[in-house]
């Protein structure tokens, strides 16, 4: 299974490939005006296609390609106004996008998956094919695949903190549920909550993407969330202060649920709320993870609800 986003740079080219030939063969159109205005990506590959097209030393080969196969029986007018090199023109461009793109296809093909899961109350640290650190919290699973041209992962579930190796050759992106994540090499925390997924920038800067390709980016001590796809910045944090990896929580004004799937991912507790509307009650402090039920009696009392445990199932009331 390929990461979600590993494909779309191919997309990318590919789409960008089809306009040019079209702009070559048919002159521009509305639709390909529009696409190449939309992203500065768009335009960039499609101008860079159309200089390859367009290549006096591919014109050359096409030229002599023509008169070769016609037994020198076509008349010699200017090349782009043949119509019988449109196809040659056109079976250029793919043989020149094929020898851009297949090795980093191939590579994919070639490089199997690597799955990476964690158990509520397990703390897994790995280190990626690429020297890039990732520490997985409870309840996660992990994704790769690395290759000499491209860094994919793909966050399905929990959390992790990551710390990229710097490779400005081959951006590090993380596919998320709704969206992705680029990188050349920082550190950041990706988390999924109960209505989305939150990213805290702890060096350098990340570019989170939503599912319509609007995106922000964020630098040290900025965080984010994505909603249905949608990129939404949120209030700023303190790199330095503690937080999962030590043990600890500070929810600003969290809802009790994502203090209580914190908990749980750290505990392997099984947690669950009775009434449904202590969910949204706000919690702000600061939370030990390594006991669960102490905690949860804390907020109780403050916050005028009940814990009731029995065996490993404690229930909010």
């Amino acid at each position: 299974m390929t990461p979600e986003g590993a494909d779309t740079d191919d997309l990318l080219w590919n789409t960008a490939a089809r306009y040019a030939d079209q702009t070559l063969t048919q002159g521009e159109t509305d639709e390909g005006l529009y696409w190449r205005r939309s992203d500065p990506r768009h335009e960039a590959a499609y101008q860079r296609l159309l200089r390859i097209a367009q290549d006096r030393a591919l014109h050359d080969a096409l030229t002599q390609f023509d008169q070769e196969a016609s037994d020198h029986l076509v008349s010699r007018r200017a090349l782009w106004q043949r119509p019988v090199v449109w196809g040659g023109a056109g079976l250029a461009l793919a043989a020149c996008l094929s020898l851009f793109l297949l090795p980093p296809v191939i590579a994919d093909w070639t490089t199997p998956v690597s799955v990476y899961s964690t158990r509520p109350g397990e703390v897994r640290e790995l280190t990626l094919a690429d020297g890039s650190q990732v520490t997985l919290n409870g309840g996660s699973r992990l994704e790769t695949r690395l290759t000499g041209y491209r860094r994919h992962v793909a966050l399905k579930s929990g959390e992790a903190y990551f710390d990229v190796a710097h490779d400005a050759s081959r951006p590090f992106y993380v596919g998320l549920s709704g969206g992705k994540v680029r990188v050349l090499g920082t550190e950041f925390n990706l988390s999924y909550l109960p209505n989305g997924v939150e990213l805290d920038v702890y060096e350098g800067k990340v570019r989170l993407t939503g599912d319509e390709r609007r995106y922000g980016d964020f630098t040290r001590g900025m965080r984010a969330s994505l909603e249905s796809g949608h990129v939404k910045p949120l209030s700023r944090f303190d790199p330095q202060g503690d937080d999962w990896r030590r043990g600890w929580i500070e929810p600003d004004h969290w809802p009790l649920e994502r203090v209580v799937q914190a908990l749980s991912r750290q505990s392997g507790l099984s947690i669950r709320f009775a009434d449904e509307a202590l969910k949204q009650k706000p919690i702000v402090g600061r939370i030990r993870l390594d006991a669960p039920e102490a905690q949860l009696e804390a907020l109780a009392l403050v916050h005028g609800f009940t814990v009731e445990r029995q065996g490993e199932v404690i229930t909010l009331r």
